[in-house]
């Protein structure tokens, strides 16, 4: 009886991890659509900035290839890590009042020294943060998931 239930549970996360691989990988996709449609705005920001838009579009397209095609713990924690690093970029470079940077640390020196864009904020910008936001809240979840599920039987 539980390895009936151990099969039946084992191809039902199979089945649901492949809705959500399929669902974020589809979300990366608009990602990068989004990311495309501002392009224009960015580039004539800064041409600097227009680089680091493309690289984004890439970004997402390489995420959603990934994650269409397995999945790994890795896929995941790339795409976390990138969307909740694009939502600190956005709002950082974004904030008022800030001249686009708030506190300069290394790390963000290159975003901080481009131009500041504290007018308001694009409809396609707005969708971009938003829909990372929903990919970092996904990709997180089946983390934590995963990883209690990898855990041994105490």
């Amino acid at each position: 009886m539980t390895t009936v239930f151990s099969t039946a549970f084992s191809t039902a996360a199979r089945r649901t991890s492949l809705w959500w691989r399929r669902a974020a990988a589809a979300l990366a996709i608009a990602t990068a659509g989004l990311h495309a449609a501002t392009l224009g705005e960015h580039a004539a920001a800064s041409p600097m900035v227009g680089v680091v838009t493309v690289a984004m579009i890439l970004g997402c397209l390489y995420c959603a290839g990934h994650l269409w095609m397995r999945g790994s713990q890795r896929d995941w924690g790339l795409v976390a890590m990138m969307n909740v690093g694009m939502i600190a970029l956005h709002l950082t470079v974004m904030s008022p009042g800030s001249g686009g940077g708030g506190h300069h640390g290394h790390a963000m020196h290159a975003a901080a020294s481009a131009p500041p864009m504290a007018h308001a904020m694009s409809t396609p910008m707005a969708a971009a943060l938003a829909t990372a936001a929903l990919e970092a809240v996904v990709a997180v979840t089946v983390l934590f998931y995963r990883s209690r599920l990898d855990q041994p039987p105490t």
